[in-house]
């Protein structure tokens, strides 16, 4: 009798176990439904206002739309090959004047198109010809050992302060295309993975993720990818979240970035991720999207008055992570 109440106790809490997964896989698809809405909608309020193709408004759109397709969520298709064609002329170099004494500091907006056109498995011809002018920018900007120079004092996260998480960046663009044609592109990218590899992180928590991004996109040793994991997963906050600077509180820039490189690793903790995930779906605002905070330029300074381009970047990664850490379902 006493193995039968046990049996059917174990029974009992193998449902709730089930029926507390469904329920958390329920909540992230729809906070996943609602980020595209958003992501949709403000990406066009943008262009019409501004009529200023950005990383922020352009290109997180873009790669946050083209992954979440490629994983059967339902994506406004007018609106992704809206925001694709926009981004497809030009060369990807900002007009902002360049920092003092930094003469060739990272054209971020050659970075962020090329990772979302990347995205494409199946890019058309005009996609592959933009993706390799933006390459050939961002090969153009390398310094001679293998690096990239940040941009100090320029409004982060997107320029960031980070020589480290710049050239973590760069190197992700040119090690995530599928074909590089382009000698000088095929050496910048052997440069920069070089660089990395030979230099020690600033434990940056972007410098952290992007690092982990390249070295699971290049299969680099295992003991390698696990440090960088273990790094990550030691910067997780309380609550749940990661931090985009290591004096901030958890926002969805850096909660879906750890996300996106802990899951593209495979080796990430899965109660870890749940945590990321739930912190996620908990701080999302009514409109799909997540409440962020501007970096102020200097110490002692105040961020941005303007929001909408950090809430719309910010907005991005957090969809970013939680569509690639979403467990299959079952």
């Amino acid at each position: 009798m006493r193995c039968v109440t046990m049996l059917g106790l174990i029974l009992v809490l193998n449902g709730t176990c089930a029926a507390q997964g469904d329920d958390s896989r329920d909540r992230e698809t729809r906070a996943i439904e609602r980020g595209l809405a958003f992501l949709a909608k403000d990406a066009l309020a943008w262009k019409k206002e501004h009529n200023c193709v950005s990383c922020h408004h352009a290109g997180m759109v873009v790669w946050a739309m083209r992954e979440a397709k490629q994983r059967s969520f339902a994506v406004d298709e007018a609106v992704l090959a809206e925001m694709t064609q926009w981004m497809l002329p030009g060369d990807g170099r900002t007009g902002v004047p360049r920092p003092e004494g930094r003469p060739k500091a990272l054209n971020m907006k050659a970075v962020y198109f090329a990772l979302a056109l990347e995205s494409n498995p199946t890019p058309d011809e005009a996609s592959q010809e933009s993706i390799a002018r933006f390459l050939n920018t961002t090969s153009g900007d390398q310094l001679d050992d293998g690096s990239w120079w940040a941009w100090p004092e320029t409004r982060p996260p997107f320029f960031g302060g980070s020589d480290d998480s710049m050239s973590a960046l760069a190197t992700l663009a040119l090690v995530s295309a599928r074909e590089i044609k382009d000698q000088k592109v095929m050496a910048a990218r052997d440069r920069g993975v070089k660089w990395l590899t030979e230099t020690k992180t600033d434990g940056d928590p972007q410098s952290l993720a992007v690092r982990l991004m390249v070295a699971a996109r290049i299969n680099r040793p295992e003991a390698e990818v696990k440090a960088l994991v273990r790094a990550i997963q030691e910067n997780q906050k309380p609550d749940g979240g990661w931090a985009q600077a290591k004096d901030m509180e958890s926002d969805a820039w850096g909660t879906g970035q750890a996300l996106y490189a802990l899951a593209l690793s495979g080796m990430g903790d899965e109660q870890r991720m749940a945590r990321g995930r739930a912190f996620l779906v908990d701080t999302q605002r009514d409109d799909g999207s997540w409440p962020m905070t501007s970096r102020p330029t200097k110490p002692g300074e105040k961020g941005s008055t303007s929001l909408i381009p950090i809430t719309g970047g910010g907005s991005g990664w957090g969809l970013l992570g939680l569509v690639r850490s979403l467990p299959e379902k079952k």
